[in-house]
């Protein structure tokens, strides 16, 4: 039963690795974190990618828009690249 926990983000690169280590550090295991940067101007990418190194074993993908979408594209956009069976979604603060 795997879960997608979706993190719909813009500009919050600096809250970002608390909220993904609140993921990555879970007792259940199957699932994905699908960070979705909205267009983000700081260096959310960098944070996300670092994040990846940090915890290996966790499966964490990271997608940006190239234009800002808002808050229902940026979830819209983890849905769509969601493989779970169940979708969960977790606000980046």
């Amino acid at each position: 039963m795997k879960v997608s926990v979706i993190i719909p983000s813009y500009n919050r690169a600096n809250l970002l690795p608390r909220t993904i280590k609140g993921v990555a550090t879970q007792t259940f295991k199957d699932f994905e974190i699908i960070v979705v940067d909205d267009c983000s101007t700081d260096n959310t990418e960098a944070v996300v990618l670092q994040l990846k190194k940090q915890w290996p074993l966790a499966d964490i993908r990271y997608i940006k828009h190239d234009v800002n979408k808002g808050e229902a594209g940026a979830r819209n956009t983890g849905i769509e690249n969601a493989t779970g069976e169940y979708i969960t979604f977790v606000d980046s603060d």
